[in-house]
């Protein structure tokens, strides 16, 4: 995989880990939330397309209902980073973590490995990496309880001592209780509990009555006027169990170090598959993500073609405001379909603040961030995306106080390092071009960066509310006007994209709205006539014609969509009826060879009530018999079997239709018309009849 990184800048300003924090939340384990949150865009373009696909089979599943069995998963990098540090060995809970874990690889695999290969090669590749530990988690599932720790099966020995200590404990409580029963020591003791100290049987006496006790104090109450002895008729009893507990703590860390060893000498494979069950749980994040925005996977190619592009942190703000699903508010969001790189290499967005301009900007970074890191993007299927080297976003405030720079100065070191480091495999994000400062020098500046950045062949998505950058576009070869539309009856952005057509910034219009007074309207238009050259309805007969063109191609993309989605669907119809009369022709082909079977079997009964029949008429129902016969392995089924039969050879597999299972040939006997079958370690004749191709099922 590719080892460049998009710049660090572009990351934050269009707030990349936000949407990676997002992604997380999808995850099912800290395994996969952790790959989220560290997951980076990349160049390299097969690696993309592979999570693309990756992501999409899972999201085809999930779309039809299915689960994926990712419960148990545990981030075992770190028990295995942290192990020899302070320990010798696995605890059982740490045991138990492993086993699920590679319980869990294992039923992932068997559901990958079941899939159609064709339809989802990546998820059966991705089943492929993942490695069995059958003996592992059967025998740490044999020794280890998830309640009691180490299972007294284990071993023998162990079962032994559990058993020894229980009987012990018994003898010592039975012994316990007649002591405290005794009526010369009962006015001594403080109560007749049962109790602890140190690991010893402890009888509670009352201070001053210590002689009436034979024993050792072990303890005494913070007053003092409890004493916790330990009578002398416990002792050996009590040093029994001790030495029975020792032994039992000795044989259990025997176990654990015995399992301990097992998955030490499978470290590597165990870490290998940790790997794989990473990426499947970030894929599987990416699907559910998906699923969730209602995204679909871009195509990649040379440049890039939204089809309604949704900002989802916009999505993800209104579906908080109204507490619903994002799925239900896509329409909450208007979206853009924006392009570029194809006719165009700049997109210029003119127009008037608080249009929507920026949210433009960062969705389409987004849109590629997202893509150049596997992940479906918030637009429409059939969307393009370019895979780029880089990608710089000049979008918001800059303003450093630590070095004491404006805004307009961070823009332009900012612009600088863009202008240094752009080149043909560039996206070039830049927000209020040209803002800032004097708007004729900022003009000027903003024309001479964006011709500088034409030349250096870089895919420029450029806003600004500069008036005079409105011509630029129209006098390069490789350059496009856009706006974000304004309603001025609302005073309100609709935030609809409009590729060919500049913006306005709606100033005077806006003004009078609001009730300015009309005299001082008159008098800006004039002074607005006045400064004014020509040129100025040369861009409106040509703003007309772009947006003419626009609307068309616009027109045109929505028929050519539709006459696609006529045309799969037309695909699609014609398959299921090229299927339905395969399937038609198959059953009555099955109908007729099992009627012409019912009937030789009828001849089959008639023939031997026939043997002794005098001989014309014996003559007549073997003559009979071999034209049903014939007729009967004239039919297409039968045909197509006897070929089969014909074509076997031994190693070949055959399905054993009496046991439904499918087994390989061992030895064919033609002239009999048997075959010697090996099913699951079972030599098992068949007739020929009784044997199928292996794709055969009943």
């Amino acid at each position: 995989m590719s080892q460049k990184k998009i710049h660090s800048h572009t990351l934050e300003v269009l707030e990349y880990q936000t949407i990676l924090e997002i992604l997380s939340h999808y995850a099912s384990s800290e395994l996969g939330r952790q790959a989220a949150l560290g997951l980076t865009p990349v160049t390299d373009k097969h690696w993309i397309q592979a999570r693309l696909a990756e992501t999409s089979e899972l999201r085809a599943l999930l779309d039809q209902g299915e689960r994926i069995p990712l419960a148990g998963l545990c981030d075992l990098n770190t028990l295995f980073a942290h192990f020899g540090k302070k320990q010798t060995l696995f605890e059982p809970e740490e045991l138990l973590q492993i086993c699920d874990t590679l319980a869990a690889a294992g039923r992932l695999k068997q559901v990958f490995q079941d899939l159609d290969p064709e339809s989802y090669a990546h998820l059966h590749a991705l089943g492929g990496r993942l490695q069995e530990f059958h003996d592992l988690v059967r025998e740490i599932n044999r020794c280890i309880d998830g309640r009691e720790g180490v299972r007294d099966e284990a071993s023998v020995q162990l079962g032994a001592l559990r058993s020894r200590i229980s009987s012990l404990d018994a003898a010592l409580r039975k012994q316990f209780n007649r002591l405290v029963s005794n009526p010369q020591i009962r006015k001594a003791i403080e109560n007749d509990n049962f109790m602890m100290r140190h690991g010893r049987p402890v009888v509670a006496v009352k201070s001053h009555y210590r002689m009436h006790l034979r024993g050792t104090v072990l303890d005494r109450s913070h007053t003092g006027a409890t004493l916790y002895v330990e009578p002398d008729e416990l002792v050996e009893l009590s040093n029994d169990l001790e030495d029975a507990r020792f032994a039992e703590k000795k044989e259990v860390d025997r176990l654990l170090w015995q399992l301990t060893h097992q998955v030490l000498s499978q470290q590597p494979d165990i870490l290998a598959t940790v790997r794989t069950l990473g990426l499947i749980d970030l894929a599987y994040a990416k699907a559910r993500f998906s699923q969730a925005y209602v995204m679909s996977a871009p195509d990649i190619n040379t440049y890039v073609q939204l089809r309604e592009a949704r900002h989802p942190l916009l999505l993800q703000w209104a579906a908080q405001q109204k507490d619903c699903p994002v799925s239900e508010l896509t329409q909450e969001v208007v979206p853009i379909s924006p392009r570029l790189g194809q006719d165009f290499d700049l997109l210029l967005i003119t127009g008037p603040n608080t249009g929507g301009k920026t949210v433009l900007l960062k969705t389409i970074g987004l849109c590629i961030l997202m893509a150049q890191s596997g992940m479906h993007i918030p637009a429409g299927p059939g969307s393009q995306v370019a895979i780029y080297d880089q990608v710089f976003a000049d979008i918001g405030d800059e303003q450093s106080i630590q070095q004491s720079l404006s805004t307009f100065s961070a823009h332009v070191r900012q612009v600088i390092h863009i202008l240094k480091h752009a080149h043909k495999q560039t996206l070039v994000l830049l927000d209020e071009l040209g803002a800032g400062t004097d708007p004729t020098e900022g003009a000027a500046l903003a024309t001479a960066i964006l011709e500088a950045l034409i030349s250096q062949e870089a895919h420029t998505v450029a806003t600004t509310h500069l008036g005079d950058l409105k011509s630029f576009a129209y006098s390069q070869a490789r350059a496009e006007n856009a706006s974000v539309q304004f309603n001025v009856d609302s005073l309100e952005p609709t935030y609809r994209l409009f590729i060919g057509t500049p913006g306005s910034s709606n100033a005077l219009i806006i003004a009078q709205k609001l009730g300015m007074d009309r005299t001082v309207i008159s008098q800006a238009r004039a002074l607005l006539a006045k400064n004014q050259d020509g040129s100025s309805d040369l861009i409106n007969q040509v703003q007309k014609t772009r947006e003419l063109a626009e609307r068309k191609r616009r027109k045109a993309q929505t028929l050519l969509d539709r006459a696609k989605s006529m045309r799969s669907t037309a695909a699609e119809r014609l398959s299921e009826i090229n299927d339905q009369g395969k399937l038609l022709e198959h059953q009555a082909n099955h109908e007729i060879d099992q009627t012409m079977q019912q009937i030789r079997d009828l001849m089959e009964q008639f023939q031997r009530t026939m043997d002794n029949a005098p001989k014309p008429w014996n003559e007549k129902a073997q003559a009979l018999k071999k034209k049903l016969h014939a007729l009967a392995a004239s039919t297409p089924l039968a045909k197509r079997h006897q070929a089969f039969v014909d074509s076997l050879k031994k190693g070949d597999s055959v399905y054993a239709i009496p046991f439904k299972r499918i087994g390989l040939v061992d030895r064919i006997r033609r002239k009999r018309e048997l075959v010697i079958v090996l099913v699951e370690g079972k030599h098992i004749e068949l007739g020929f009849h009784q044997i199928a191709r292996p794709q055969y099922r009943l």
